[in-house]
C-alpha cells in the first residue's frame, strides 16, 4: 500500500469540497494526526490497514446518506465516494492476501 492512494483520496475529497486541506483530511477522514501523510512519506511507509478501514467505512457511510437524500448532485457525490471506498477496500484486500500468502504462513 502506498501513500499515493491517500494522496489520491485526499485530492478527490478536496476537489469535491468534502475536506478543506490535508490536515483536515488526515484528522476527519483517516482518524489520524494532521501530519499523517507527511510522516508516511518521511518514513517511506504506507498507510495502515486500520487507517484504510476507517476511511472506507466513513466513505460508505456518507455515500449511503447522500444517496438517500434523493438529490441528483448528492447522488453523483455518492458515486464518487463509492469509487473511493472501493479503492480503500481493494488496498485492504491486497494487504490481507499478501499476509496470508507469505511463505512462512503457507506451510500450515
Amino acid at each position: 500500500m502506498s501513500v499515493k492512494l491517500l494522496e489520491h483520496l485526499r485530492d478527490e475529497l478536496l476537489a469535491c469540497g468534502a475536506a478543506q486541506n490535508t490536515p483536515e483530511f488526515c484528522r476527519a477522514w483517516l482518524g489520524r494526526s494532521e501530519g499523517y501523510i507527511r510522516t508516511l512519506r518521511n518514513h517511506g511507509t504506507g498507510p495502515s490497514v486500520e487507517t484504510l478501514a476507517i476511511c472506507s467505512h466513513k466513505l460508505g457511510h456518507y455515500a449511503d446518506r447522500l444517496r438517500s437524500s434523493g438529490d441528483r448532485e448528492h447522488g453523483r457525490l455518492a458515486e464518487q465516494f463509492d469509487r473511493l471506498k472501493l479503492l480503500c477496500d481493494q488496498a485492504i484486500a491486497e494487504h490481507a492476501e499478501a499476509v496470508w500468502r507469505a511463505p512462512e504462513r503457507m506451510s500450515a
